[in-house]
């Protein structure tokens, strides 16, 4: 049964005028039409009626405690009980660690990966940025590699555990299970064909992806005006590579060290990855993941590509913002 309503003022004052005169709270009750326990609450602590009651024992934090964790805790890798020993707090790491979770602006969270940067790299994305501010991305075709492993990239650690059942396992083979590289290219009017290279690609095999992936568009298109866009891995800045991109007049988009959040295509490869390992799915040989591989990028929406297009201002202006330090994206 839920708690009947709180005392207005004015039946406190009937209360009090009451109990003055000398009747006994059972009498005041009936004459207000309230029940025993109510008159009672009053009665015995009229300061403090209405007021919340503690849930518990008083927390052994102050206010200013839980400042000092939450300001400590801010952006930082540090445990609980680093926090409770560096503050010399008088509380366990489990009250830290409560003072946290109740926080409106502290979450645990994993940190996401991305390349360290120096001073000199940020220094030539700043560079990048200022240079390409008003560059037409849709004339740009962005691409990379990426390695796929028959046992997944990362591994779906967390699930919904039935407590009825027995828990799921993460586990993995030697070496993943084996793998496979693929090089791949997109565009605003398509992708380009995916090829499966190897895992220590030189210059004459990418060349050769490049005939195969790269030749064919680039002359159905080359009224576009395309620019080509690559990292700078060894074989794609191989003096015989750039030979090759200048004799068949393909421009080559400048492009600054440890910046794959500034390429759209890892994108792509996320939404790839997602679709192939989906369900913690793995591979029994490379040949059922070249398959799955193909069919994905198959999949993919070129409405998700133009998308991604329509982001590069958008990251342009938060590298320049970042001052060429790391971006969201």
């Amino acid at each position: 049964m839920g708690r009947g309503k709180p005392l207005t003022d004015y039946e406190k004052g009937i209360i009090d005028a009451n109990s003055a005169a000398g009747m006994s709270n059972r009498q005041i009750a009936i004459s207000i039409n309230r029940s025993l326990n109510v008159v009672n609450n009053y009665v015995n602590n009229p300061l403090y009626y209405g007021t919340k009651k503690s849930s518990g024992r008083p927390s052994l934090l102050s206010d200013r405690d839980k400042r000092n964790i939450v300001r400590k805790a801010s952006n930082a890798v540090t445990s609980c009980s680093t926090i409770k020993r560096e503050l010399d707090l008088n509380a366990s790491a489990e009250t830290v660690r409560r003072v946290l979770k109740k926080s409106k602006f502290i979450k645990h969270r994993k940190m996401k990966k991305a390349p360290f940067l120096t001073a000199g790299h940020r220094e030539k994305r700043l560079e990048f940025a200022r240079k390409n501010a008003r560059t037409d991305w849709r004339k740009v075709i962005f691409s990379d590699e990426k390695k796929f492993n028959c046992d997944g990239p990362d591994g779906y650690r967390s699930y919904w555990h039935d407590l009825r059942k027995a828990p799921l396992r993460f586990s993995r083979r030697n070496f993943k299970g084996g793998g496979c590289m693929v090089w791949a290219a997109i565009s605003s009017v398509g992708r380009l064909k995916l090829n499966f290279v190897s895992k220590r690609m030189d210059g004459v095999e990418y060349r050769r992806c490049l005939r195969r992936g790269l030749s064919r568009f680039w002359r159905q298109n080359r009224n576009n005006n395309f620019m080509f866009m690559q990292d700078g891995a060894p074989c794609h800045r191989a003096r015989r590579t750039m030979k090759w991109l200048e004799d068949r007049r393909i421009p080559v988009l400048s492009w600054p060290a440890c910046s794959p959040d500034m390429n759209i295509i890892e994108n792509v490869w996320g939404v790839m990855v997602h679709k192939i390992y989906e369900g913690n799915k793995k591979y029994d040989n490379v040949r059922q993941l070249k398959k799955a591989i193909v069919a994905a990028w198959k999949d993919v929406d070129q409405q998700l590509i133009d998308n991604l297009y329509l982001s590069l201002d958008s990251r342009i202006f938060e590298l320049t913002k970042n001052r060429g330090g790391h971006t969201s994206y």
